[in-house]
């Protein structure tokens, strides 16, 4: 588990540190926990000591199969090339702090519905959000067929219980009725058209990370702003209220957010190290829960819209997974046929 704690940023410098450093450090811990039980035999003669290394498994040579599993996984993801790093649900909570009631139009309330919307669909940035230098509805990106490739209020659809049909008025004026979004993506990366993906309600405990409530605002202010209906819905006014000026949210706004909250949340400082939190640690972020949920392979692609399984370069080394694999070790026996999944007790 410390190999885990390591390998997540747990370190001084509050970031990623490599996979030879993650061994020197296990090494050092090895040594004083040998240390410890030398002196203890010193004191305790007759008590019954395993001598071996702790970092190893059988004597020097071996590294533990556990430990090796963390190592293997931590040094794929730090040879990923232009790696990214995720959005968290901790880094959610962050910026719900900075939306106000008072400025419902805020580029902060914007960015935070989003990513609560992203962290269980792998949002890609083209599919909300728009490049740098737009500025004008003019200047969006536009499909094939001529409408923008970003989410428009037509690809909304709203049930209610038993998945009975809410009309667009229906839900803005009935919103605790709505219990599920249908959302389209018109045209997409992986070539399919018209795909949906259902949003559903969540109880009041994690209300915060609630989609069907993140829909609901954004599209409260689509109709509050009396935007078209062709109109991308990621949009925020420069003063929070209704009577701002209208922007589109862009990658500059996106990426600023992310490394503030990596900041403030984890106490990354290294320039480098923040430069990793973009507008693809949505998508990233999106299948690294997913994946340390024990979802498979195949409701993984199925989810976020994979055609290949390149997914797995995004896939990170977590305690919940280092948990799975002790339990496999520890429970392992070749002459025992069970069907029954390990577990780990205690």
């Amino acid at each position: 588990m410390y190999t885990v704690h390591l390998g997540m940023g747990h370190t001084l410098k509050h970031f990623t540190i490599k996979e030879g450093t993650i061994r020197k450090y296990l090494n050092e811990a090895a040594k004083i926990i040998k240390a410890r039980r030398q002196t203890y035999k010193m004191q305790n003669p007759n008590a019954q000591i395993d001598w071996y290394h702790p970092l190893h498994h059988y004597g020097e040579s071996q590294i533990a199969p556990a430990i090796k599993v963390c190592l293997d996984e931590i040094k794929r993801w730090e040879n990923v090339p232009n790696r990214r790093e995720p959005l968290t649900t901790d880094m959610i909570y962050y910026q719900q702090t900075r939306c106000s009631i008072g400025t419902p139009y805020s580029e902060h309330q914007v960015l935070f519905d989003f990513q609560v919307i992203a962290i269980y669909s792998g949002i890609r940035l083209g599919e909300w959000a728009q490049n740098d230098n737009v500025r004008r509805l003019d200047q969006i990106r536009l499909n094939i067929d001529g409408t923008p490739t970003a989410f428009i209020i037509d690809d909304l659809e709203f049930y209610g219980r038993n998945k009975r049909v809410m009309s667009r008025a229906s839900a803005l004026a009935n919103q605790e009725l709505v219990l599920q979004i249908d959302v389209r993506w018109r045209f997409q990366k992986n070539g399919e058209i018209n795909q949906k993906k259902s949003f559903l309600r969540v109880g009041l405990r994690k209300a915060t990370l609630c989609s069907v409530s993140a829909w609901l605002r954004v599209v409260v202010r689509w109709d509050a702003l009396k935007l078209p209906d062709d109109h991308p819905l990621a949009v925020f006014t420069d003063n929070g209220l209704i009577s701002g000026k209208l922007e589109f949210i862009r990658p500059t706004h996106i990426n600023a957010a992310l490394q503030l909250a990596a900041w403030a949340v984890y106490n990354i400082t290294d320039a480098d190290a923040l430069a990793r939190f973009t507008s693809h640690s949505y998508r990233v972020g999106a299948t690294v829960y997913l994946h340390a949920a024990g979802i498979s392979k195949m409701d993984i692609k199925f989810a976020l819209r994979w055609k290949g399984d390149s997914f797995y370069i995004y896939l990170r080394n977590l305690p919940c997974q280092a948990a799975r694999t002790h339990a496999a070790v520890l429970n392992f026996n070749p002459n025992v046929f069970s069907l029954v999944p390990a577990t780990i007790v205690g």
